[in-house]
């Protein structure tokens, strides 16, 4: 507990704590020669994973929490969850057509992100 506050007190971050082993994990029924087919995975020191509960830790115990995390953040959160947010939009689509106003959405599809990026550069 005294190294990881020793870390965090003077903001500083050894480089050994921010470099991961990257394994690359074959995708379910894809091709096994493609390099498409698999999925990078990042490996982080156990000494930083802890020291992301740690920080993880302080900052949900923020009493004034509230005022700087938006409620509408659903990642890395420990009252919402991805259904809750699919729910908070179809309540809003919902709401705006019985009262006959506009609706617009943007969506982001990131399920091929990994797909594109360049292997060589990321190993």
């Amino acid at each position: 507990m005294y190294i990881l506050n020793a870390i965090i007190r003077p903001e500083y971050w050894p480089k050994s704590l921010n470099q991961a082993q990257i394994i690359m994990l074959p995708k379910p029924g894809k091709n096994p020669i493609a390099v498409t087919s698999y999925r990078p995975i990042s490996l982080l020191p156990t000494i930083s994973k802890v020291l992301e509960k740690l920080i993880r830790k302080r900052i949900n115990g923020e009493s004034n929490q509230q005022d700087w995390i938006s409620n509408h953040q659903f990642g890395f959160s420990q009252v919402h969850s991805t259904i809750q947010q699919c729910h908070r939009v179809a309540h809003t689509i919902s709401k705006a057509l019985e009262n006959r106003q506009f609706c617009t959405a943007n969506f982001l599809d990131v399920s091929q992100a990994f797909d594109k990026v360049w292997n060589p550069g990321l190993l």
